[in-house]
């Protein structure tokens, strides 16, 4: 209720530099649905995979047969 009503996201404010994974470089201008379109908000993971392994599975060199960990 102090963040936004049940019907609206409207005068939303949320803060994420006060949570376990502040927003810094390119995550800042990423859309919320980017991370949380799954609607898990509360103990989201913030392993790099989460988020990003289908980039890591496509990326040139290929990043596991190069040595580079998943969970960097």
């Amino acid at each position: 209720a102090s963040c936004h009503t049940t019907s609206s996201w409207a005068g939303a404010t949320f803060d994420h530099s006060t949570t376990s994974f502040p927003l810094t470089g390119a995550h800042r201008s990423t859309t919320c649905t980017s991370c949380h379109s799954d609607g898990v908000y509360n103990g989201k993971s913030t392993l790099c995979q989460s988020c990003h392994m289908t980039d890591y599975n496509n990326a040139t060199p290929n990043h596991a047969a190069s040595g580079f960990a998943a969970s960097a």
